[in-house]
């Protein structure tokens, strides 16, 4: 269903102005009502709500910015701050991720793989509509956009991970690599073929129950 509605001059475009003209167009009702009760929540009518969309709408438009690239670049950010992650420069978190792995190797593959079992369990308890494996693999690939290539394949009982990148050291790969198996313990699945070098990481894990002892 749709509904009318009238716009022009509102709360928040400035009723000293000139009386505006007024136009009538057609929108779905069911955003006409999340709107109308976004409006009341912030005291404001529908009316002036629905100018003010408009006119945030035009300004952007002015400035050549694209709405829908800053809301999802925005919600990657959101997403990211949920999930733990902070911003940091590559080179001092690779040059950082070298000295712990020559001075506290053990250590710190143990603690990127229980980061990675950890990072794995938020979409495992979340109770999310979505797909735990389909969402956790959705914002990694965002979140981790300094990856040059990053595949990942999926069947019922079988997961495998490739990753490349031609600018990771050689500490910060194994220690990916090492959040990556975690990652997939976390899911249920035990890594049976792993490949890691210098900028490259090839898994494959087999869910826990289907790897014989």
């Amino acid at each position: 269903m749709s509904y009318f509605i009238n716009v022009g001059g509102g709360l928040l475009t400035n009723l000293n102005k000139a009386k505006i003209r007024r136009k009538t167009f057609v929108a779905r009702e069911d955003l006409l009502d999340s709107l109308a009760k976004i409006a009341e929540q912030k005291g404001y009518s529908l009316y002036a709500f629905v100018n003010e969309v408009f006119e945030l709408v035009l300004k952007a438009e002015e400035m050549g910015l694209d709405l829908r690239r800053i809301f999802d670049e925005r919600g990657v950010l959101e997403n990211a701050k949920r999930a733990g992650f902070i911003l940091g420069l590559e080179s001092l978190w690779y040059n950082l991720s070298d000295l712990a792995y020559e001075r506290a190797r053990s250590r710190a593959l143990k603690d990127w793989f229980e980061a990675g079992v950890w990072f794995a369990r938020r979409y495992t308890t979340t109770g999310s509509l979505m797909d735990p494996i389909e969402a956790l693999w959705r914002d990694l690939k965002v979140f981790m956009w300094n990856i040059s290539h990053f595949d990942i394949d999926q069947s019922d009982v079988e997961i495998s991970i490739r990753v490349l990148s031609p600018r990771f050291s050689e500490g910060y790969t194994s220690l990916l690599a090492s959040f990556l198996e975690g990652m997939l313990s976390g899911l249920g699945f035990k890594t049976v073929e792993r490949e890691v070098f210098r900028g490259n990481i090839r898994l494959r894990g087999l869910k826990a129950e289907k790897v014989k002892s």
